[in-house]
């Protein structure tokens, strides 16, 4: 895993970065018309998803995509894994949105290939949801499901409901940003009491 430091806040001591987070930000990116992994320039190799499709039905996507936003039992979009009976699978999708994206290198790039991103926002996420969700939407785009069947597998609630061998690989799934209240951030220096000035008052007799 990589990352990039834009900036740094310094924090109380009870701050807690998972649970005092508001909101979580993935960008998942794919890349249409990959035969091959060498048309992809190396600053987006292993960084998206190559798909041989030249085109994806985005309309489709994009009504697939308004039936995850809100408040849901993802469960058919969650992972099996340990924590499974200790998380609550509704979860509150305040974006899921797909807009067009362009290659790393794009100032250098000049291939007729193209890229798109899928933006998920919520509060928190379950186990491989967004990479679940993603390869749905993904799989409207190519026809393999259609809407009613992308809105029967949300309202099953199973997670053996999610077909086999849609799941978006990782390579694509990045975290954006992650939103926080400005008071949480905020970090007050407490007095040392060794600074203190000495008021004490000495009288000479």
């Amino acid at each position: 895993m990589t990352g990039t430091v834009t900036h740094a806040h310094r924090v109380p001591d009870n701050f807690h970065a998972r649970f005092r987070a508001q909101s979580r930000t993935y960008i998942y990116r794919i890349a249409l018309g990959v035969t091959h992994h060498t048309l992809l320039p190396l600053t987006d190799e292993n960084l998206c998803w190559s798909l041989r499709n030249t085109e994806l039905d985005i309309d489709a996507m994009r009504e697939a995509a308004a039936l995850l936003v809100g408040t849901h039992d993802f469960s058919s979009f969650r992972a099996l894994n340990s924590d499974m009976p200790f998380k609550s699978p509704v979860k509150t999708m305040d974006v899921v949105a797909i807009q067009p994206g362009s290659s790393f290198a794009r100032s250098h790039f000049h291939r007729e290939m193209q890229f798109w991103e899928l933006t998920f926002k919520s509060r928190s996420f379950l186990y491989k949801q967004v990479r679940r969700m993603t390869g749905a939407l993904v799989a409207a785009g190519q026809g393999l499901l259609s809407v009613s069947q992308v809105k029967q597998i949300l309202d099953s609630r199973d997670t053996l409901a999610y077909p086999q061998g849609v799941v978006a690989p990782a390579q694509g799934l990045f975290l954006k940003s992650v939103d926080y209240k400005e008071s949480d951030l905020q970090f007050f220096q407490q007095p040392d009491s060794t600074d203190e000035p000495n008021n004490s008052c000495y009288l000479n007799k």
